[in-house]
This record gives structure tokens, sequence and C-alpha cells, in this order.
């Protein structure tokens, strides 16, 4: 190739760019309302529009009205107070609600971040910056849930050096959603009585557990639950001194209750306490001149019936 021929290669080359330049200079995104879709009025419409393309700008996206690469298409479905918005462009489509039109400036934004970072809007995403939280995240609405106090009387036992028996009774608070709840109990007792009276008492001070129903909506359902709680043993034994103990203790129980759709519960509950400690108790020897130290276990199997008062939603 002749050094003309290769001068005039030179020259288309560089006016085509010059040509392009002004093509790629201009590329741009461009911002519509879906007006079929759209409950805004008039007015709105062109103030949300101003205001996406602010945002769009933020993030450092050229915005244009003419010669677009990429058009973001909006609308807003009002119901009441609450809006809800759906965006879509070549990066995706997001929809999401606030409760009021003042919060649309933030939505826009972790919206337009979403779509660009190729994210979900959640708390853990890019989306969602000191700056940007709208007022629906920051009083988020929680499911309420069914709250009750319960007392409950009953009967126990435990096979520790013999066996031992008597009533118990005990006081809690429950919190249940339809098919979980929280369990937290206090002051359970489980008194050991013999001919002579009460002699001895397992105790627990605090307990706390879950509880699993098995039919979510019925107004009665069969139930299991687990915990672990806090008590102490004081148990009487053949040989003249107490067995005594504490420390965390295993909670495991079956139950039905009855009567869920109203503010008062009946409780029909098994529970077996294991707890995580031996019992031990120390006697005189005279043969060996010395102190002698023994030890049991006492797991308590207790059966009672309870009742439970409250408000249904707290």
């Amino acid at each position: 190739m002749s050094a003309l021929s290769r001068s005039a290669l030179t020259l288309s080359i560089a006016l085509g760019g010059l040509l392009l330049c002004p093509s790629v200079a201009h590329a741009s995104n461009c911002v519509k309302i879906d007006e079929e879709r759209d409950s805004l009025s008039p007015e709105e419409r062109n103030s949300v529009r101003t205001l996406f393309e602010g945002t769009l700008t933020e993030e450092h996206q050229e915005v244009s009205r003419d010669q677009c690469t990429d058009t973001w298409t909006l609308y807003h479905a009002r119901l009441g107070e609450s809006i809800t918005v759906v965006v879509q462009s070549s990066h995706g489509t997001r929809k999401e609600t606030v409760k009021k039109i003042e919060d649309l400036p933030p939505l826009y934004s972790q919206m337009v971040r979403a779509l660009l970072g190729g994210t979900q809007m959640t708390n853990e995403s890019g989306a969602v910056t000191r700056k940007n939280v709208t007022e629906t995240q920051n009083k988020p609405q929680r499911i309420r849930a069914d709250a009750i106090w319960y007392a409950k009387l009953g009967y126990g036992a435990t096979t520790a050096d013999g066996f031992h028996s008597g009533p118990e009774f005990g006081f809690g608070r429950r919190w249940e959603l339809d098919r979980i709840g929280i369990d937290l109990g206090f002051f359970n007792f489980l008194l050991y009585q013999n001919a002579d009276g009460f002699k001895g008492v397992s105790a627990g001070w605090v307990e706390l557990g879950a509880d699993y129903f098995f039919d979510a909506f019925g107004n009665s359902s069969p139930y299991v639950g687990a915990g672990l709680s806090l008590g102490s043993h004081s148990l009487p034994s053949s040989g003249g001194d107490d067995y005594e103990g504490s420390g965390l203790q295993v909670k495991a129980t079956l139950g039905y209750e009855m009567f869920r759709a109203s503010t008062i519960r009946l409780l029909l509950q098994a529970d077996a306490i294991l707890p995580m400690y031996q019992l031990s108790r120390t006697n005189f020897d005279p043969i060996l001149g010395g102190d002698i130290k023994s030890h049991t276990y006492a797991p308590n199997l207790m059966l009672s019936l309870g009742l439970g008062w409250g408000s249904s939603s707290e």
C-alpha cells in the first residue's frame, strides 16, 4: 500500500470516529411513565419522572430524553395512602410498596441500586444505605403473637433412691404464633410427700422453652416442647440425710391445648425433667470413722392440668 493510500485510510478512520462520537456521547438512559397503568396525577408524574432521572444521575448514569440506549419504565399503583412502584429496564424488574408518596425518592434510590447491581432489595444488599431508608422499612410490621399467663397443678414423681412423689404446681407466660410458641416458666415446684408430710422439693426456678403445635389453626392442638431450666433438688433418702444438688436441667414436654381461638386456654401437659447434675449427700460412717459421699440421679416425670388467660394478640 502506498503512502498516499495509507494516509487516505487513516483520514477515513478518523472522520468515521468523529462521526460516531456524537452518537456515543449522547448514548444515555431515558425515563418513561407507563400512563396506562400509572395512577398518579399528571403533575405528580412529571415530578416523579424528574426525581427518578435525578436518582439515575446520582448513580453515575447519563440521562437524556432522546437518543436512548436504555429506557427505564415505571408506574405507580395507589391504594389509599400506600403506593406500589414497579420499575422495568434492561437490567430487570423490581416491585416495592411504600406507605406514603414522600417515601418515593429513597425507594427509587434502592430500586436503581438493586437493578444496576443485580441484587434484591434486602437489608443485607448494597441497595439499602443509611441515606435511602424508607419509613416503611424504619417501622416494619410484625405478626402479633397470642400472649397468655398460665398456672398449672398436677402430680409428679422421681425414682431416685427409691420412689418419691407428690403434688406439683407452677406458673408461666407463653407467646404463641399459629404453630410455634415460646414458653417462659417460673416457680415450678414438685413437693415430695410421705406419711409425715412434705420431706423434699424439686424446684424449677426459671424455665425457657419452645413448643410446636401440630394443628396450626385448630381450636385445639397437641404439641411437643423442649427447653432448659435452672433448678435444684432436696430429696429425702433412706439413710436419713437428704440428697441435694442444683444446676441446669433439660425439659421435654408433651401436651394438648384447648380453646386456642379464645382468650382462655386449657392445658393438659406431661413434663420430663432431666437434670444435668447428680444429687449428693455426706454421711458419717462410725466404722470407718469418717464421712462417706454418695450420689444419685433424680429425673422427674410430671402430669399437670393448666389454665391460661390473657390477650389473643399483643
